[in-house]
Protein backbone atom coordinates (compact mmCIF):
# COMPACT_ATOMS: atom_id res chain seq x y z
CA UNK A 1 0.00 0.00 0.00
CA UNK A 2 1.58 2.97 -0.68
CA UNK A 3 2.04 6.25 1.85
CA UNK A 4 -0.56 8.80 2.20
CA UNK A 5 -0.27 11.97 -0.22
CA UNK A 6 1.30 15.07 1.67
CA UNK A 7 1.07 18.50 0.85
CA UNK A 8 4.35 18.52 -0.30
CA UNK A 9 2.43 15.80 -3.17
CA UNK A 10 0.53 18.51 -4.45
CA UNK A 11 1.72 20.80 -8.24
CA UNK A 12 3.32 23.48 -7.36
CA UNK A 13 3.32 22.91 -3.76
CA UNK A 14 5.97 25.06 -2.48
CA UNK A 15 5.34 25.41 1.36
CA UNK A 16 8.27 23.21 3.51
CA UNK A 17 10.79 22.74 0.17
CA UNK A 18 14.22 24.18 -0.05
CA UNK A 19 13.91 26.50 -2.92
CA UNK A 20 16.38 28.96 -4.37
CA UNK A 21 15.60 32.53 -3.45
CA UNK A 22 14.43 34.21 -6.57
CA UNK A 23 16.76 37.34 -5.74
CA UNK A 24 20.04 35.10 -4.95
CA UNK A 25 21.21 35.33 -8.42
CA UNK A 26 20.47 39.53 -9.31
CA UNK A 27 22.33 39.71 -5.55
CA UNK A 28 25.23 37.24 -6.27
CA UNK A 29 26.00 39.37 -9.86
CA UNK A 30 25.90 42.89 -7.71
CA UNK A 31 22.94 43.84 -9.18
CA UNK A 32 21.39 44.86 -5.82
CA UNK A 33 19.49 48.08 -5.38
CA UNK A 34 20.80 49.94 -2.16
CA UNK A 35 20.58 53.26 -1.09
CA UNK A 36 24.29 53.44 -1.28
CA UNK A 37 24.28 53.22 -4.84
CA UNK A 38 21.81 55.37 -5.56
CA UNK A 39 22.61 58.75 -7.51
CA UNK A 40 19.97 61.20 -8.61
CA UNK A 41 19.84 64.29 -11.11
CA UNK A 42 21.36 67.23 -8.57
CA UNK A 43 22.01 65.02 -5.90
CA UNK A 44 24.52 66.64 -3.10
CA UNK A 45 26.39 65.02 -0.07
CA UNK A 46 26.31 65.00 3.54
CA UNK A 47 29.15 64.97 6.35
CA UNK A 48 29.23 65.48 9.78
CA UNK A 49 31.62 66.74 12.22
CA UNK A 50 31.78 64.86 15.02
CA UNK A 51 32.48 65.80 18.88
CA UNK A 52 35.30 64.51 20.55
CA UNK A 53 34.38 65.37 23.85
CA UNK A 54 32.20 62.90 25.56
CA UNK A 55 30.26 65.46 27.27
CA UNK A 56 30.94 69.05 26.45
CA UNK A 57 29.10 72.75 26.63
CA UNK A 58 29.30 73.99 22.70
CA UNK A 59 30.61 77.84 23.76
CA UNK A 60 31.00 78.81 19.71
CA UNK A 61 30.76 77.50 16.13
CA UNK A 62 33.17 79.34 13.29
CA UNK A 63 31.95 77.88 10.07
CA UNK A 64 32.74 81.04 7.76
CA UNK A 65 36.21 79.20 6.23
CA UNK A 66 33.94 75.85 5.42
CA UNK A 67 31.01 77.80 4.35
CA UNK A 68 33.74 79.23 1.52
CA UNK A 69 34.82 76.50 0.42
CA UNK A 70 34.36 75.76 -3.50
CA UNK A 71 31.73 73.08 -4.07
CA UNK A 72 30.14 73.63 -0.44
CA UNK A 73 26.56 74.48 -0.56
CA UNK A 74 24.86 74.73 3.33
CA UNK A 75 26.80 74.26 6.33
CA UNK A 76 23.93 73.77 9.29
CA UNK A 77 23.97 73.98 12.90
CA UNK A 78 21.41 72.33 15.13
CA UNK A 79 19.76 75.97 15.53
CA UNK A 80 19.27 75.73 11.83
CA UNK A 81 17.82 72.47 11.78
CA UNK A 82 15.68 73.19 15.00
CA UNK A 83 13.40 75.93 12.49
CA UNK A 84 12.11 73.05 11.12
CA UNK A 85 12.09 70.22 12.78
CA UNK A 86 9.92 69.55 16.19
CA UNK A 87 12.36 67.77 18.97
CA UNK A 88 11.51 63.76 19.48
CA UNK A 89 11.41 62.16 23.28
CA UNK A 90 12.15 58.42 23.36
CA UNK A 91 9.65 57.41 25.91
CA UNK A 92 6.75 55.37 26.05
CA UNK A 93 3.56 55.94 28.65
CA UNK A 94 3.37 52.26 29.15
CA UNK A 95 6.61 52.41 31.00
CA UNK A 96 5.25 54.61 34.30
CA UNK A 97 8.28 56.84 35.26
CA UNK A 98 9.90 56.97 32.31
CA UNK A 99 12.58 59.68 31.25
CA UNK A 100 14.51 60.96 28.55
CA UNK A 101 15.84 64.43 27.13
CA UNK A 102 14.25 66.05 24.18
CA UNK A 103 16.59 65.32 21.44
CA UNK A 104 16.90 67.31 18.01
CA UNK A 105 18.82 66.41 14.74
CA UNK A 106 22.06 67.76 16.01
CA UNK A 107 22.72 69.17 19.66
CA UNK A 108 21.98 72.82 20.45
CA UNK A 109 24.50 73.46 23.34
CA UNK A 110 25.77 70.69 24.25
CA UNK A 111 27.33 67.30 23.52
CA UNK A 112 26.38 64.10 25.53
CA UNK A 113 28.95 61.49 23.55
CA UNK A 114 32.37 61.32 22.04
CA UNK A 115 31.42 60.98 18.32
CA UNK A 116 27.77 62.62 18.61
CA UNK A 117 27.31 64.84 15.19
CA UNK A 118 27.35 68.25 15.72
CA UNK A 119 27.55 70.78 12.44
CA UNK A 120 26.29 69.19 9.23
CA UNK A 121 28.01 70.07 5.85
CA UNK A 122 26.56 69.15 2.53
CA UNK A 123 28.67 69.81 -0.49
CA UNK A 124 29.26 68.83 -4.25
CA UNK A 125 30.69 65.31 -3.24
CA UNK A 126 31.49 63.61 -0.05
CA UNK A 127 34.96 64.27 -0.37
CA UNK A 128 34.51 68.27 -0.44
CA UNK A 129 32.02 67.87 2.49
CA UNK A 130 34.57 66.32 4.54
CA UNK A 131 37.42 69.02 3.76
CA UNK A 132 35.11 71.32 4.85
CA UNK A 133 34.65 69.56 8.50
CA UNK A 134 38.77 70.52 8.66
CA UNK A 135 37.94 74.27 8.45
CA UNK A 136 34.87 74.25 11.10
CA UNK A 137 36.27 75.42 14.50
CA UNK A 138 34.27 74.69 17.83
CA UNK A 139 35.14 75.64 21.04
CA UNK A 140 34.05 73.30 23.55
CA UNK A 141 34.22 73.41 27.53
CA UNK A 142 34.48 70.08 29.17
CA UNK A 143 31.91 69.24 31.46
CA UNK A 144 31.95 65.98 33.84
CA UNK A 145 31.82 62.88 32.42
CA UNK A 146 29.33 59.81 33.30
CA UNK A 147 30.61 56.91 31.96
CA UNK A 148 30.06 53.54 33.94
CA UNK A 149 27.41 52.02 36.06
CA UNK A 150 28.50 52.69 39.55
CA UNK A 151 29.52 56.53 38.97
CA UNK A 152 26.00 57.66 37.08
CA UNK A 153 24.45 55.78 40.06
CA UNK A 154 26.23 57.66 42.76
CA UNK A 155 23.85 60.07 44.88
CA UNK A 156 24.99 64.40 44.20
CA UNK A 157 27.23 62.57 41.45
CA UNK A 158 27.32 64.18 37.79
CA UNK A 159 24.24 63.86 36.07
CA UNK A 160 24.30 63.68 32.23
CA UNK A 161 21.10 65.72 31.51
CA UNK A 162 21.48 68.83 33.78
CA UNK A 163 18.41 69.47 36.13
CA UNK A 164 17.22 66.45 36.13
CA UNK A 165 17.04 64.40 39.87
CA UNK A 166 19.86 61.57 38.98
CA UNK A 167 20.59 59.73 35.85
CA UNK A 168 18.06 57.06 35.89
CA UNK A 169 15.50 56.45 32.81
CA UNK A 170 13.49 53.74 34.21
CA UNK A 171 12.82 51.78 37.40
CA UNK A 172 10.58 48.87 37.50
CA UNK A 173 10.45 45.57 40.19
CA UNK A 174 8.19 42.11 39.64
CA UNK A 175 7.46 40.63 42.80
CA UNK A 176 5.38 37.69 43.70
CA UNK A 177 5.91 38.67 47.27
CA UNK A 178 7.22 35.61 48.88
CA UNK A 179 10.94 35.33 47.90
CA UNK A 180 12.36 35.90 50.28
CA UNK A 181 10.83 33.61 52.57
CA UNK A 182 11.35 30.42 49.82
CA UNK A 183 15.19 31.69 49.99
CA UNK A 184 15.03 30.95 54.39
CA UNK A 185 13.81 27.44 53.77
CA UNK A 186 16.29 26.58 50.59
CA UNK A 187 18.33 23.83 50.82
CA UNK A 188 20.80 25.27 48.16
CA UNK A 189 21.13 28.26 46.94
CA UNK A 190 23.62 29.59 43.70
CA UNK A 191 24.37 33.15 42.88
CA UNK A 192 26.74 34.83 40.49
CA UNK A 193 26.98 38.45 39.33
CA UNK A 194 27.22 38.57 35.43
CA UNK A 195 28.51 41.55 33.00
CA UNK A 196 27.95 42.13 29.64
CA UNK A 197 29.70 44.54 27.21
CA UNK A 198 28.11 46.85 24.45
CA UNK A 199 28.64 45.72 21.30
CA UNK A 200 26.60 46.63 18.10
CA UNK A 201 25.80 45.05 14.70
CA UNK A 202 28.26 45.37 11.52
CA UNK A 203 26.16 45.34 8.48
CA UNK A 204 27.07 44.50 5.16
CA UNK A 205 25.79 47.75 4.55
CA UNK A 206 26.08 50.64 6.60
CA UNK A 207 23.01 53.19 7.32
CA UNK A 208 22.21 54.43 4.62
CA UNK A 209 19.75 57.66 3.19
CA UNK A 210 18.85 59.96 0.61
CA UNK A 211 16.43 62.66 0.90
CA UNK A 212 14.81 64.46 -1.45
CA UNK A 213 12.65 67.02 -1.40
CA UNK A 214 10.48 68.92 -3.64
CA UNK A 215 9.34 72.23 -2.93
CA UNK A 216 7.52 72.70 -6.04
CA UNK A 217 5.24 69.73 -4.52
CA UNK A 218 5.71 69.94 -1.20
CA UNK A 219 6.60 66.54 -1.25
CA UNK A 220 9.35 64.29 0.85
CA UNK A 221 10.74 61.56 -0.82
CA UNK A 222 13.03 58.75 1.19
CA UNK A 223 15.50 57.00 0.18
CA UNK A 224 16.24 54.68 3.68
CA UNK A 225 18.02 51.62 3.94
CA UNK A 226 15.34 50.78 6.87
CA UNK A 227 13.64 47.46 8.21
CA UNK A 228 10.19 49.83 9.06
CA UNK A 229 9.54 52.51 6.11
CA UNK A 230 6.08 53.25 7.26
CA UNK A 231 7.41 54.43 10.48
CA UNK A 232 9.67 56.79 9.05
CA UNK A 233 6.53 58.18 7.14
CA UNK A 234 4.90 59.41 10.40
CA UNK A 235 7.81 60.35 11.81
CA UNK A 236 8.93 62.31 8.90
CA UNK A 237 5.86 63.46 8.79
CA UNK A 238 5.29 64.60 11.69
CA UNK A 239 8.72 66.00 12.80
CA UNK A 240 8.94 67.68 9.40
CA UNK A 241 5.79 69.50 9.32
CA UNK A 242 4.68 67.29 5.99
CA UNK A 243 1.42 65.65 5.65
CA UNK A 244 1.86 62.22 5.62
CA UNK A 245 0.19 61.38 1.83
CA UNK A 246 3.61 63.83 0.80
CA UNK A 247 5.86 61.41 2.96
CA UNK A 248 6.77 58.64 0.93
CA UNK A 249 9.98 56.27 1.86
CA UNK A 250 11.41 53.90 -0.35
CA UNK A 251 13.64 50.70 1.32
CA UNK A 252 14.38 48.43 -1.55
CA UNK A 253 17.14 46.03 -0.83
CA UNK A 254 19.03 46.34 2.70
CA UNK A 255 22.44 45.33 3.40
CA UNK A 256 21.32 43.44 6.79
CA UNK A 257 19.98 45.58 9.71
CA UNK A 258 19.13 43.12 13.01
CA UNK A 259 17.48 45.62 14.50
CA UNK A 260 19.88 47.94 14.08
CA UNK A 261 18.09 49.95 11.18
CA UNK A 262 14.50 50.43 13.29
CA UNK A 263 15.53 53.74 14.76
CA UNK A 264 15.72 57.32 14.58
CA UNK A 265 19.28 58.66 14.11
CA UNK A 266 20.26 61.92 14.26
CA UNK A 267 22.43 62.38 11.20
CA UNK A 268 19.09 60.86 9.34
CA UNK A 269 17.16 63.04 10.98
CA UNK A 270 19.42 65.68 9.86
CA UNK A 271 19.63 65.15 6.10
CA UNK A 272 15.82 65.09 6.08
CA UNK A 273 16.11 68.40 7.26
CA UNK A 274 19.29 69.60 4.81
CA UNK A 275 17.21 68.26 1.64
CA UNK A 276 13.97 70.41 2.83
CA UNK A 277 16.61 73.53 3.74
CA UNK A 278 18.55 73.30 -0.21
CA UNK A 279 15.49 71.90 -1.92
CA UNK A 280 17.81 68.79 -3.27
CA UNK A 281 18.46 65.81 -2.71
CA UNK A 282 21.22 64.80 0.16
CA UNK A 283 23.09 61.49 0.51
CA UNK A 284 24.47 60.21 4.17
CA UNK A 285 26.11 57.24 4.13
CA UNK A 286 27.97 56.44 7.56
CA UNK A 287 31.46 54.85 7.09
CA UNK A 288 32.79 52.48 9.18
CA UNK A 289 34.23 54.37 11.90
CA UNK A 290 30.98 56.54 12.18
CA UNK A 291 29.20 53.66 12.29
CA UNK A 292 30.66 52.56 15.43
CA UNK A 293 30.29 55.72 17.37
CA UNK A 294 26.49 56.72 15.96
CA UNK A 295 25.35 52.97 15.30
CA UNK A 296 22.79 52.44 18.59
CA UNK A 297 24.69 49.65 20.80
CA UNK A 298 23.51 46.87 22.53
CA UNK A 299 23.58 44.53 25.65
CA UNK A 300 25.52 46.95 28.19
CA UNK A 301 24.53 45.33 31.41
CA UNK A 302 25.31 44.03 34.72
CA UNK A 303 23.06 41.63 36.37
CA UNK A 304 23.49 40.21 39.68
CA UNK A 305 21.21 36.88 40.26
CA UNK A 306 20.79 34.16 42.88
CA UNK A 307 18.64 30.80 42.15
CA UNK A 308 16.70 29.33 45.55
CA UNK A 309 16.79 25.05 45.17
CA UNK A 310 15.15 22.32 47.37
CA UNK A 311 17.13 19.30 48.13
CA UNK A 312 16.19 17.17 45.44
CA UNK A 313 17.24 20.24 42.70
CA UNK A 314 13.80 21.95 42.13
CA UNK A 315 14.12 25.32 41.49
CA UNK A 316 12.21 27.10 44.43
CA UNK A 317 12.88 31.37 43.43
CA UNK A 318 14.57 33.72 41.54
CA UNK A 319 16.18 36.58 42.83
CA UNK A 320 17.52 39.27 40.12
CA UNK A 321 19.18 42.82 39.60
CA UNK A 322 19.17 43.96 36.04
CA UNK A 323 21.25 47.17 35.75
CA UNK A 324 21.10 48.41 32.30
CA UNK A 325 23.55 51.13 30.68
CA UNK A 326 21.79 53.34 27.78
CA UNK A 327 23.71 56.50 26.63
CA UNK A 328 22.57 59.91 26.83
CA UNK A 329 19.41 58.86 25.44
CA UNK A 330 16.70 56.44 25.23
CA UNK A 331 16.07 55.92 21.87
CA UNK A 332 13.06 56.81 19.71
CA UNK A 333 10.02 55.93 19.19
CA UNK A 334 10.89 52.49 20.69
CA UNK A 335 12.73 53.43 23.57
CA UNK A 336 16.00 51.88 25.04
CA UNK A 337 14.02 50.11 28.19
CA UNK A 338 12.88 47.13 26.32
CA UNK A 339 16.24 45.04 26.31
CA UNK A 340 15.88 45.25 29.92
CA UNK A 341 12.43 44.84 29.92
CA UNK A 342 12.96 41.43 28.33
CA UNK A 343 16.05 40.42 30.39
CA UNK A 344 14.13 40.59 33.88
CA UNK A 345 10.82 39.36 32.04
CA UNK A 346 12.64 36.07 29.92
CA UNK A 347 14.68 35.02 32.80
CA UNK A 348 13.21 31.40 34.63
CA UNK A 349 10.95 31.23 31.14
CA UNK A 350 11.32 27.55 30.40
CA UNK A 351 11.21 26.27 34.27
CA UNK A 352 8.22 25.81 36.82
CA UNK A 353 8.87 28.09 40.05
CA UNK A 354 6.44 30.71 41.38
CA UNK A 355 8.56 33.05 43.62
CA UNK A 356 10.31 35.71 41.64
CA UNK A 357 11.91 39.52 42.23
CA UNK A 358 13.40 41.10 40.13
CA UNK A 359 14.36 44.54 39.99
CA UNK A 360 15.63 46.53 36.81
CA UNK A 361 17.28 49.85 36.41
CA UNK A 362 18.10 51.55 33.00
CA UNK A 363 20.68 54.16 33.72
CA UNK A 364 21.90 57.21 31.68
CA UNK A 365 25.74 57.82 30.85
CA UNK A 366 28.19 59.71 28.25
CA UNK A 367 27.96 57.05 25.66
CA UNK A 368 26.33 55.90 22.52
CA UNK A 369 22.71 54.94 22.69
CA UNK A 370 21.68 51.17 22.93
CA UNK A 371 18.62 49.90 22.07
CA UNK A 372 16.64 47.09 20.40
CA UNK A 373 19.34 44.68 18.50
CA UNK A 374 18.77 40.81 17.28
CA UNK A 375 16.92 38.59 20.03
CA UNK A 376 16.11 41.87 22.43
CA UNK A 377 16.96 40.67 26.13
CA UNK A 378 16.81 36.92 25.05
CA UNK A 379 20.71 36.03 25.00
CA UNK A 380 21.21 37.88 28.43
CA UNK A 381 18.04 36.77 29.94
CA UNK A 382 19.20 33.03 28.83
CA UNK A 383 22.95 33.34 29.50
CA UNK A 384 21.61 33.95 33.36
CA UNK A 385 19.41 31.41 33.84
CA UNK A 386 21.26 28.77 32.63
CA UNK A 387 24.61 29.49 34.47
CA UNK A 388 22.58 29.28 37.92
CA UNK A 389 21.19 26.39 36.31
CA UNK A 390 24.70 24.61 36.02
CA UNK A 391 25.67 26.06 39.07
CA UNK A 392 22.93 24.36 40.94
CA UNK A 393 23.37 21.00 38.95
CA UNK A 394 27.26 20.71 40.51
CA UNK A 395 26.35 22.09 44.08
CA UNK A 396 23.18 19.19 44.58
CA UNK A 397 25.34 17.01 42.13
CA UNK A 398 22.78 16.31 39.79
CA UNK A 399 23.86 15.88 35.56
CA UNK A 400 23.22 18.96 33.24
CA UNK A 401 20.37 17.22 31.45
CA UNK A 402 19.00 15.97 35.11
CA UNK A 403 18.65 19.22 36.30
CA UNK A 404 16.74 20.72 33.41
CA UNK A 405 14.17 17.48 32.95
CA UNK A 406 13.47 18.29 37.00
CA UNK A 407 12.21 21.35 36.35
CA UNK A 408 11.23 22.50 32.95
CA UNK A 409 7.29 23.24 32.50
CA UNK A 410 5.70 20.10 31.13
CA UNK A 411 4.53 19.98 28.00
CA UNK A 412 0.79 19.26 28.95
CA UNK A 413 0.70 22.05 31.43
CA UNK A 414 0.33 24.63 28.93
CA UNK A 415 -0.96 27.17 28.64
CA UNK A 416 1.22 28.63 31.70
CA UNK A 417 1.70 32.19 32.84
CA UNK A 418 5.28 32.55 34.23
CA UNK A 419 6.09 34.47 37.48
CA UNK A 420 6.97 37.21 34.97
CA UNK A 421 3.46 37.85 33.32
CA UNK A 422 4.16 36.59 30.42
CA UNK A 423 1.70 33.62 28.96
CA UNK A 424 2.89 31.06 26.94
CA UNK A 425 0.38 28.82 24.99
CA UNK A 426 2.23 25.55 24.07
CA UNK A 427 5.97 24.95 24.69
CA UNK A 428 7.78 21.80 24.55
CA UNK A 429 10.85 21.86 26.66
CA UNK A 430 10.45 18.52 27.89
CA UNK A 431 10.45 16.60 24.17
CA UNK A 432 13.01 19.48 23.34
CA UNK A 433 15.44 18.08 25.72
CA UNK A 434 14.67 13.82 25.02
CA UNK A 435 15.11 14.49 21.22
CA UNK A 436 18.39 16.68 21.87
CA UNK A 437 19.92 13.58 24.20
CA UNK A 438 19.14 11.54 21.89
CA UNK A 439 20.80 13.32 18.48
CA UNK A 440 24.01 14.18 21.29
CA UNK A 441 24.45 10.61 21.97
CA UNK A 442 24.65 11.88 25.15
CA UNK A 443 25.85 9.40 27.59
CA UNK A 444 28.40 8.53 24.81
CA UNK A 445 29.57 12.27 24.42
CA UNK A 446 30.04 11.72 28.39
CA UNK A 447 31.74 8.78 28.43
CA UNK A 448 34.34 9.83 25.55
CA UNK A 449 34.74 13.53 27.80
CA UNK A 450 35.58 11.47 30.74
CA UNK A 451 38.34 9.65 28.89
CA UNK A 452 39.60 13.15 27.36
CA UNK A 453 39.58 14.70 30.54
CA UNK A 454 42.37 11.71 32.08
CA UNK A 455 44.34 12.28 29.12
CA UNK A 456 44.57 15.89 30.16
CA UNK A 457 41.94 17.24 27.28
CA UNK A 458 39.27 19.22 28.71
CA UNK A 459 36.11 19.55 26.36
CA UNK A 460 32.99 21.25 27.39
CA UNK A 461 29.47 20.24 26.71
CA UNK A 462 27.09 22.59 27.19
CA UNK A 463 22.69 22.76 26.95
CA UNK A 464 20.86 25.37 27.31
CA UNK A 465 16.65 25.78 27.55
CA UNK A 466 15.17 29.22 26.42
CA UNK A 467 12.28 30.50 25.29
CA UNK A 468 11.77 32.98 22.12
CA UNK A 469 9.41 35.86 22.03
CA UNK A 470 8.40 36.23 18.43
CA UNK A 471 5.45 37.42 16.01
CA UNK A 472 4.57 40.60 18.08
CA UNK A 473 0.51 40.96 17.60
CA UNK A 474 -1.67 43.31 16.28
CA UNK A 475 -2.89 44.36 19.95
CA UNK A 476 0.84 46.11 19.99
CA UNK A 477 -0.07 49.53 17.63
CA UNK A 478 -0.03 52.01 19.54
CA UNK A 479 1.04 50.69 22.88
CA UNK A 480 2.69 53.71 25.34
CA UNK A 481 2.15 55.93 22.36
CA UNK A 482 4.43 54.03 19.36
CA UNK A 483 2.80 54.47 16.26
CA UNK A 484 3.91 51.09 15.15
CA UNK A 485 1.55 48.44 13.36
CA UNK A 486 2.36 44.97 14.00
CA UNK A 487 -0.48 44.20 11.06
CA UNK A 488 0.70 43.72 7.51
CA UNK A 489 -0.83 43.95 4.61
CA UNK A 490 -0.80 42.45 0.95
CA UNK A 491 -2.32 43.15 -2.16
CA UNK A 492 -2.29 40.57 -5.20
CA UNK A 493 -2.87 41.54 -8.89
CA UNK A 494 -3.23 39.20 -11.66
CA UNK A 495 -1.03 40.70 -15.21
CA UNK A 496 -1.95 40.53 -18.49
CA UNK A 497 0.51 37.70 -19.25
CA UNK A 498 -0.99 35.63 -16.25
CA UNK A 499 1.61 36.49 -13.64
CA UNK A 500 0.81 37.48 -10.28
CA UNK A 501 2.29 40.65 -8.54
CA UNK A 502 2.22 40.74 -4.36
CA UNK A 503 2.55 44.26 -2.99
CA UNK A 504 3.39 43.31 0.82
CA UNK A 505 4.65 45.56 3.80
CA UNK A 506 7.16 43.15 4.86
CA UNK A 507 10.69 44.54 3.94
CA UNK A 508 13.50 42.11 2.66
CA UNK A 509 16.60 42.80 4.36
CA UNK A 510 18.14 39.49 3.34
CA UNK A 511 15.91 37.39 5.65
CA UNK A 512 14.50 36.39 2.41
CA UNK A 513 10.86 38.01 2.21
CA UNK A 514 11.11 37.78 -1.35
CA UNK A 515 11.25 33.65 -1.61
CA UNK A 516 9.14 33.37 1.56
CA UNK A 517 5.95 35.28 0.35
CA UNK A 518 7.06 34.00 -3.66
CA UNK A 519 6.38 30.58 -1.96
CA UNK A 520 3.36 30.92 0.16
CA UNK A 521 1.42 33.18 -2.98
CA UNK A 522 2.72 30.16 -5.52
CA UNK A 523 1.37 27.37 -3.18
CA UNK A 524 -2.11 29.32 -2.52
CA UNK A 525 -2.26 29.97 -6.22
CA UNK A 526 -1.40 26.69 -7.41
CA UNK A 527 1.60 28.63 -9.88
CA UNK A 528 4.88 28.49 -10.38
CA UNK A 529 7.09 30.47 -8.44
CA UNK A 530 8.37 32.49 -11.34
CA UNK A 531 5.61 33.54 -12.03
CA UNK A 532 5.22 35.57 -8.78
CA UNK A 533 6.75 38.83 -8.22
CA UNK A 534 6.95 40.11 -4.76
CA UNK A 535 7.54 43.77 -4.58
CA UNK A 536 8.48 45.41 -0.92
CA UNK A 537 9.58 48.73 0.78
CA UNK A 538 7.84 51.56 -0.69
CA UNK A 539 4.94 53.31 1.20
CA UNK A 540 3.62 54.90 -2.08
CA UNK A 541 3.08 51.39 -3.58
CA UNK A 542 2.68 48.88 -0.58
CA UNK A 543 0.28 48.43 1.76
CA UNK A 544 0.21 49.63 5.05
CA UNK A 545 2.12 47.58 7.80
CA UNK A 546 4.58 47.02 10.27
CA UNK A 547 7.55 45.68 8.02
CA UNK A 548 10.59 43.51 9.05
CA UNK A 549 10.96 43.12 12.88
CA UNK A 550 11.02 40.35 15.63
CA UNK A 551 10.95 37.61 13.25
CA UNK A 552 7.76 38.69 12.28
CA UNK A 553 8.37 38.57 8.55
CA UNK A 554 6.57 35.00 7.81
CA UNK A 555 4.59 35.04 10.69
CA UNK A 556 2.63 37.79 10.38
CA UNK A 557 3.23 39.20 6.66
CA UNK A 558 2.80 35.44 5.74
CA UNK A 559 -0.84 35.15 7.01
CA UNK A 560 -1.89 38.63 5.37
Amino acid sequence: MSAPLTSLDRPNSYIGRSLPRPNAKRLLAGRGRYVSDLKLPRMLYAAFLRSPHAHAKIVAINTEEARALEGVHLVATGADLAKICTPWTGTLDHFKGMTSAPQWPLPLDRVVWAGQAVVAVVAESRAIAEDALELIEVDYEDLPVVVDIDSAREAGGPLVNPGTANNTCFRSQLDSGTVDDAFAHAAHVVEEEFTFGRHTAVTLEPRAIVADYDPSAGMLTVHHGTQTPYQFQDLYSRHYNIPEARVRVIATDIGGSFGMKLHVYHEDMAVVGLSILLGRPVKYVADRLESFVSDIHARDHRVRARMALDARGEILAMDVLDLTAIGAFSTYPRTSVVEGNQVIRLIGAPYRFRNYRATLEVIFQNKVQTSQYRAVGHPIACAVTERLVDMAASKVGLDSFAIRALNVIPDDAYPQTSPTGYRFEALSHQACLKRLHEIMDYDSLRAEQADLRERGVYRGIGIAAFVEITNPSPAFYGVGGARISSQDGAILSLTPSGEVRCLISVTEQGQGTEAIISQIVADQLGLAQEHVKVITGDTEVTPHGGATWACRGAGIGGET
